[in-house]
């Protein structure tokens, strides 16, 4: 090989450095910017993840926070209850009655212990219940006792007969036959 072969390779190869360096220095700037890239996304993931864990913290707060007084939780209750009746299915509960309008189950705890009327929700609910089954007693005189109570949300005739005769101080068949001596002197 003669010099000047060997000057054109060198040449060739200083090209080729010059080439490589340049694609280098673009690979590093690349990974600058893909870092840059990945840094925003874990940013952006990470505020998604605070805004997430505020609008959770946000709904809990409007949960707890409830209505401003009792009178005006109660009223609310008793309103969509009348409307709806979900206390006929017996499976209706504590639980069932927070999520129903939209509070807590502490709440209606302290809505009922200081309430002068019902101990607790499922004393309300049972309260319900027997207005609902003295309107079935009343308006359907073809149902049985058992049919009536079932229908008001009771699963046991035992239960709500005590429920019923500590109430009223009669038991619902004596409810129903005072019922039908009041419909016979109207006829």
């Amino acid at each position: 090989m003669n010099e000047n072969d060997y000057k054109q390779q060198i040449e060739e190869l200083k090209r080729m450095v010059d080439v490589l360096q340049k694609a280098n220095i673009d690979l590093i700037n690349r990974n600058l910017q893909m870092g840059q890239q990945i840094d925003a996304f874990y940013d952006v993931r990470r505020r998604i993840q605070m805004l997430k864990e505020l609008v959770i913290r946000h709904k809990e707060l409007i949960k707890n926070a409830d209505l401003r007084d009792d009178a005006e939780l109660m009223a609310l209750i008793e309103t969509r209850l009348e409307q709806e009746l979900p206390h006929e299915n017996p499976d209706f509960g504590l639980k069932e009655l927070a999520e129903y309008v939209g509070t807590s189950q502490t709440r209606l705890i302290d809505l009922f212990r200081h309430s002068s009327q019902y101990r607790s929700a499922d004393d309300y609910l049972d309260y319900l219940r027997l207005l609902r089954s003295m309107f079935y007693l009343q308006s359907k005189p073809q149902w049985g006792i058992a049919a009536c109570a079932q229908q008001a949300g009771f699963t046991v005739i035992r239960t709500y007969n005590r429920k019923f005769q500590d109430a009223l101080g009669m038991t619902p068949h004596e409810f129903r036959q005072l019922l039908e001596e009041g419909r016979e002197q109207k006829d």
